[in-house]
């Protein structure tokens, strides 16, 4: 009995040594992914950061364009003016004309002298004016081409702005996946001790029974590490989501009242909505991308990106949702503002009292405060 004892207690050490490796090795597999994605996040600020100065200069280039044709408008103007009235002054036979400045020669070589002279100013006079038409139209084109290039801009740096919110959905599964993973590592090292504690005890055991207690000992931390293991293997938004149920089972037990689980990652949607409130996103009636948003066009922008498809009004979401009051409102549930078909604004509870919402014309996507002002009811999706 003693020998199968031992032998069960070497199985058990063993499974608890490859749960332990398993773990450690997700762990850093994990963190790896982690590192690459923080390296994605770091390079596409410096390249968000470059876009922006490059907008700027574009947007500086175009305005100084812009004032270099109006001030070739003004010269040709005046140009145009002052060949008028050479023109005028050719046809009219008084003391200031030109005929007359000819007429009044001396000698027919002073005549021509003069001839050539007022050719020679009408020639000069009309070659600017078509010297300053052509810069007109290159300046022209250099003003259409730096409005292009400006345009392109604006489209990189809305892809790179989309990007980064990408990156910090999948920075935040990534860490939640990572935490899970820490939390089965340290079981399993909780239960590789175990484990050779039970062997020291057997190999000391004065009896049977003491072999016994102490092998089933190193079976139930070697039991509890695979348990944790399978668990952080899962993906993180099933975590998310059975952690969410386990709390809404608690709930119930207190109160029958209390409405089901949100179907929806909460942590991902939050990171998502706090990326957004840093990119300076103004508010646009009707808008739903990242040149602008208003507050249903945010929250159904949002929600998208974790498959949860939501209608394009306040009061139409309020209609998808389960409404539950504003007490009760967990992190990634709606806050709604108005009753019934009067629904006007919408916007994403984030805890604590806060919440993130595109607010009004002149303002940006940004947080708000429930004391500050109070949202009606709230749903949960």
């Amino acid at each position: 009995m003693k020998k199968l004892g031992l032998k069960k207690v070497a199985v058990m050490a063993a499974a608890a040594f490859t749960v332990l490796g398993v773990a450690t090795s997700a762990s850093a597999d994990t963190q790896s992914d982690l590192d690459a994605v923080k390296a994605k996040i770091a390079e596409t600020e410096k390249k968000v950061s470059e876009g922006q100065v490059a907008l700027s200069k574009l947007e500086s280039q175009e305005a100084k364009t812009s004032q270099e044709i109006a001030t070739l408008k003004k010269n040709i103007a005046a140009r145009s003016e002052q060949l008028a009235d050479q023109a005028r002054a050719a046809q009219l036979n008084d003391a200031g004309s030109m005929l007359e400045f000819v007429a009044n020669s001396d000698s027919v070589t002073e005549a021509v002298s003069r001839t050539v002279t007022v050719a020679t100013v009408v020639r000069a006079n009309n070659q600017t004016l078509a010297d300053q038409k052509a810069d007109k139209e290159k300046l022209a084109q250099k003003q259409t081409d730096l409005q292009a290039a400006a345009e392109k801009q604006k489209e990189q740096n809305k892809e790179l702005a989309q990007t980064r919110a990408d990156l910090a959905v999948q920075k935040t599964d990534l860490e939640a996946k990572k935490a899970s993973e820490d939390e089965a590592k340290a079981k399993a090292e909780a239960a590789k001790k175990a484990a050779e504690k039970a062997a020291k005890q057997v190999a000391a055991a004065k009896s049977t029974d003491d072999a016994e207690k102490a092998a089933n000992q190193a079976e139930a931390a070697a039991a509890s590490v695979s348990s944790s293991s399978n668990n952080a293997n899962n993906n993180s938004n099933n975590q998310a989501a059975s952690q969410t149920t386990n709390q809404a089972s608690s709930q119930a037990a207190s109160t029958s009242a209390a409405p089901a689980a949100s179907s929806v990652n909460s942590s991902s949607v939050l990171a998502m909505a706090d990326s957004l409130t840093k990119m300076n996103i103004p508010y646009v009636w009707g808008g739903s991308s990242l040149s602008g948003f208003d507050c249903s066009g945010l929250t159904q922008y949002v929600y998208g990106h974790f498959g949860k498809s939501l209608a394009r009004t306040a009061a139409a979401q309020a209609a998808q949702t389960t409404r539950i009051p504003v007490s009760q409102a967990q992190p990634g549930d709606l806050l709604f503002w108005g009753e019934g078909g009067g629904v006007y604004h919408v916007a994403i509870y984030v805890g604590g009292g806060s919440y993130i919402h595109a607010p009004t014309f002149g303002q940006v996507v940004k947080y708000g405060s429930i004391s500050g002002w109070a949202p009606s009811f709230a749903g949960r999706l």
